[in-house]
């Protein structure tokens, strides 16, 4: 009885040795108690979703297809700019704002 509760000891590049087959056999990997990254890698990807969400505006390809293109944000600014023109609050020329006046 007392030679089945004895333990077998085996020499360290036996021991080694046996937990490589171990971590073959089992696909373990052995703790090496740092990251590894593995749970930021297996998280799933959100580019393809942010693009989708997040689409490229069409005005660049559209300036380029269609000359004069304007979208409509900027026709909204180009007609308040003529109408303030046309009322005399405009920017002034280059050179003649007051700032220029100032030096001389």
């Amino acid at each position: 009885m007392s030679s089945l509760s004895k333990s077998i000891s085996f020499s360290p590049a036996i021991r080694k040795g046996i937990a490589q087959v171990k971590r073959d056999v089992l696909g373990h990997v052995p703790q090496l108690q740092e990251r590894t990254g593995y749970q930021f890698a297996k998280k799933q990807l959100t580019g393809v979703y942010l693009n989708q969400y997040y689409t490229d505006p069409i005005a660049k390809s559209a300036r380029q297809a269609i000359p004069g293109f304007m979208t409509e944000l900027e026709e909204r600014q180009q007609a308040k700019l003529v109408q303030r023109r046309r009322q005399g609050k405009g920017p002034p020329k280059k050179g003649s704002g007051a700032r220029s006046k100032k030096k001389k």
